[in-house]
C-alpha cells in the first residue's frame, strides 16, 4: 500500500482541485460576480493548497523510483520541455508576423502533454 500513496494522494489532490475549480467557476459565473483583491486570494487559497500538494506527492513519488526510471523520466522531461517551447514560440512568432489565429492554452498544454507521453516511449525503448 505504501508504494501507491503518494500516487493516491495526488489523485485525490487534482479531484478537490478540479471540483473546487469548477464550483467556484460555475457558481461565480451564475451570479456574475468577479472576486478582487484580498477576497480573490482567498477564494484562490483551496485550490494553491490542493496543487502543492499534488506537487509535494509527485516530488516524494519521483523519489522513491530507481535511478533508471528516474533517468528516463527526467531526460524525456527536459526534452519534451524543449519541444513544447519551441512548437509554442514557432506558433507565437506565426501569430505575430503571419496573421494565424490565437492558440488557446488549453492547446499549448495538449501539446505539452502528447510531447511528453511519445518522448517518455522513445526514451524508455532506448533503454530496452
Amino acid at each position: 500500500m505504501e508504494k501507491f500513496r503518494a500516487s493516491t494522494g495526488f489523485v485525490w489532490a487534482m479531484s478537490g482541485y478540479v471540483v473546487y475549480v469548477l464550483g467556484i467557476g460555475l457558481g461565480l459565473g451564475l451570479v456574475g460576480w468577479r472576486p478582487s483583491g484580498l477576497l480573490g486570494a482567498a477564494v484562490a487559497l483551496p485550490a494553491v493548497v490542493a496543487v502543492g500538494y499534488a506537487v509535494v506527492s509527485q516530488i516524494r513519488w519521483g523519489g522513491r523510483r530507481e535511478g533508471l526510471e528516474r533517468h528516463v523520466q527526467l531526460e524525456s522531461l527536459g526534452v519534451a520541455f524543449v519541444v513544447t517551447m519551441l512548437g509554442v514560440v514557432t506558433y507565437a512568432l506565426l501569430e505575430s508576423f503571419a496573421q494565424f489565429p490565437p492558440l488557446s492554452l488549453w492547446w499549448v498544454w495538449g501539446y505539452g502533454m502528447a510531447s511528453w507521453l511519445v518522448i517518455t516511449l522513445l526514451v524508455s525503448r532506448k533503454y530496452r
